[in-house]
C-alpha cells in the first residue's frame, strides 16, 4: 500500500510540475506566436528578418549557462530531501560564481558578433545595419545580466516550485510582449522594441531571486560558500549536458544565422517556420523537464524498476504526440500560417515548417530518456549522441543551404534528427544499462506499437495532405481517428483501464 501511495504521489508531482511547465511554455508560445501576428503586418520585410536575427543572436547567451540551472535543481532536490544546508548553500553560491564568469565569456562572444555583423549578413541594408547592432548590444547585455541569476531558476524547480518559475518567466515575458506590441504603434525602431524585451527579462531574473529568498529565508549566498569542490562535483555533471547544449546550439541556434548568411531576404519566412517548430519543442521540453526531480527521488532511493516503467510509459505517450502533431502540421499548416501571418509569408514557410515538423517530432521522441538521462547522472552516456547530431545537423544545413537555398536548412535538420534518434536507439540505450530496459523493448514497445497504432491517421494525411478539405475528407478523417483511438486503446498500453484498480495496475506500464 505504501508502495501504490509512493507511485500516486510521484504521478501527482509530475503533473504539479508539468502543468506548471506547461503554463510557462504556454505563456512563451503565445508571446512566440502573438508578436509575429502583429510585426508581420506592421514591419516591412527586412525590418522583420532582423527582428528575427535580433532575437536569435541575444538568445545565444542562454547557451553558455552550460546547464548549470538544470544541476542545481538536481542537486538541491537531493540536497533538500537529506537536510543537507551547507552543501545546499555551497551549491547555490558556486552555481552563481560560475555563471558570473560564464556571462563574461556570454560578453566576449557577444562583442565578437556585433564587430564581424556586416560580414555575417551582407544582405541586410547599410541603414538598418547600425540600428541591429546597437538592438543586439541592449537585448545582448540583458541576456549576460540575466545569466547568473538563472540559478534561481533551478533553485525553484529544486524545490518542486515549478509554478514559481513559470510566474516570474512567463509573466516578464507576457510584459515584454506587450510594451513591444504598445510600442510598435509608434515606432518601427529595433532599438527600442530591444529595449522592452530586455527591460522584461531583467525583471523576471529578479522575481525569481525574490521568490527563492522568500521561500529559503536562511539559504546563504556569498563568496565564502564557494567551493572548488562543489565547482568540480558541477563540472562534471554538466559536461555531457554542455556536449548536448553544443548540440542543440549546432541545430537551433544556428538555422537562421546560416539562412541570413546566404541570403537575408529569406530570413523572415524561415523565422515564421522556426517559430511554429519552437511553439511544438518548447511545450514538449516543458513537460518532460517536470520529470527531473522525481525521477532524481527515485534513483536516490533505488528505484530502478520504477524508472524504467515510466521511461516506457513517456516514451509511448511521446511518440503518438508527436504523430498526431505532425498530422496536424501537414493537414492545416496553410490554414494555420494565412491566419497567422498572412498569404505572403506563407507560401515560402510552408515547406520549411513541414520539414521542420517531422525533423522535431523524430527528434523529440528520445526526449523523456534524455531526462532521466539527466535526473539519474547518466548523461555523459550520451554525450557522443548529442556530439554527433549537432555536427551532422551543421553539416547537412551548410551543404543544404548551398544546394537548395532555406529548405536546404531544414533538410539538414531532418537529416541529423534521423541520426540523433538512430543513434539514441543503437548506443545510448545499449550503453546506459543501469536504467535501460534493453534496446529491443524500448524501440518495439516505446515507439514502434505506438507508431503502429497511428497508423490508420498516418496514412489518411499521406493520400489527403495536398487535398482540398471536404465534407467527405472529414468524415474520413474522423473514421480515421476512431480507428486510431481504437488501436491505441486495444494495443497502446497508453490510455488508462477500468481494470487497473489492483497494485501491479497503478504502477506506471
Amino acid at each position: 500500500m505504501r508502495e501504490i501511495r509512493d507511485m500516486q504521489h510521484i504521478s501527482s508531482t509530475i503533473a504539479k510540475n508539468a502543468t506548471a511547465n506547461l503554463l510557462r511554455g504556454g505563456i512563451t508560445a503565445i508571446v512566440a506566436l502573438t508578436l509575429p501576428l502583429f510585426l508581420t503586418r506592421t514591419l516591412d520585410h527586412d525590418r522583420f528578418a532582423a527582428w528575427s536575427l535580433l532575437l536569435q543572436i541575444a538568445a545565444w547567451a542562454t547557451y553558455f549557462d552550460f546547464s548549470l540551472q538544470l544541476a542545481v535543481a538536481r542537486f538541491l532536490a537531493g540536497y533538500m530531501e537529506n537536510g543537507d544546508q551547507g552543501r545546499r548553500d555551497s551549491l547555490v553560491s558556486t552555481a552563481v560564481a560560475l555563471l558570473s564568469f560564464a556571462s563574461l565569456i556570454a560578453t566576449a562572444s557577444t562583442g565578437i558578433v556585433l564587430w564581424q555583423l556586416p560580414n555575417l549578413f551582407r544582405g541586410i541594408p547599410a541603414p538598418l545595419l547600425s540600428e541591429l547592432r546597437a538592438a543586439v548590444a541592449i537585448l545582448g547585455t540583458s541576456a549576460v545580466l540575466v545569466l547568473p541569476l538563472t540559478t534561481f531558476s533551478g533553485v525553484l524547480v529544486g524545490l518542486h516550485r515549478n509554478e514559481q518559475v513559470a510566474f516570474a518567466v512567463g509573466g516578464s515575458r507576457a510584459i515584454g510582449a506587450a510594451a513591444v506590441l504598445v510600442a510598435v504603434r509608434y515606432t518601427h525602431s529595433l532599438i527600442v522594441l530591444a529595449s522592452c524585451i530586455a527591460a522584461a527579462n531583467l525583471l523576471g531574473g529578479m522575481v525569481q531571486v525574490a521568490i527563492a529568498r522568500r521561500l529559503l529565508p536562511e539559504l546563504s549566498v556569498s563568496l565564502s560558500n564557494v567551493r572548488s569542490g562543489m565547482a568540480a562535483d558541477l563540472a562534471k555533471y554538466c559536461f555531457g549536458l554542455t556536449v548536448w547544449t553544443i548540440g542543440m546550439f549546432l541545430i537551433n541556434g544556428l538555422d537562421l544565422t546560416i539562412v541570413g548568411f546566404i541570403n537575408f531576404h529569406a530570413v523572415g519566412y524561415y523565422s515564421i517556420a522556426a517559430s511554429l517548430i519552437t511553439f511544438f519543442s518548447g511545450a514538449h521540453g516543458a513537460v518532460c523537464n517536470a520529470l527531473m526531480t522525481p525521477v532524481a527521488a527515485l534513483h536516490a532511493s533505488g528505484q530502478i524498476d520504477r524508472i524504467q516503467k515510466l521511461i516506457l510509459k513517456a516514451t509511448r505517450i511521446t511518440t503518438i504526440v508527436n504523430v498526431l502533431a505532425t498530422m496536424l502540421v501537414c493537414l492545416f499548416g496553410r490554414f494555420i500560417l494565412q491566419i497567422w501571418v498572412g498569404t505572403a509569408y506563407t507560401h515560402q514557410a510552408l515547406p520549411i515548417v513541414e520539414i521542420l515538423m517531422v525533423a522535431n517530432a523524430m527528434r523529440l521522441v528520445a526526449n523523456p530518456y534524455a531526462f532521466v538521462l539527466i535526473a539519474t547522472g547518466l548523461q555523459t552516456r550520451a554525450v557522443a549522441q548529442g556530439a554527433v547530431e549537432g555536427i551532422v545537423n551543421l553539416v547537412a544545413s551548410l551543404l543544404g543551404a548551398l544546394w537548395l537555398g532555406p529548405i536546404g536548412v531544414a533538410l539538414g535538420t531532418l537529416v541529423g534528427a534521423v541520426c540523433g534518434l538512430a543513434w539514441t536507439c543503437l548506443l545510448t540505450v545499449k550503453h546506459t544499462t543501469e536504467i535501460s530496459l534493453g534496446r529491443r523493448r524500448f524501440v518495439g514497445e516505446g515507439i514502434v506499437r505506438p507508431f503502429l497504432c497511428s497508423l490508420p491517421l498516418l496514412t489518411y494525411t499521406a493520400i489527403m495532405s495536398q487535398r482540398e478539405f471536404t465534407v467527405v475528407s472529414a468524415a474520413l478523417l474522423g473514421i480515421c481517428g476512431m480507428l486510431t483511438f481504437l488501436l491505441i486503446e486495444r494495443f497502446g498500453n497508453i490510455l488508462p483501464r477500468h481494470a487497473h484498480l489492483t497494485k501491479a495496475a497503478v504502477e506506471v506500464e
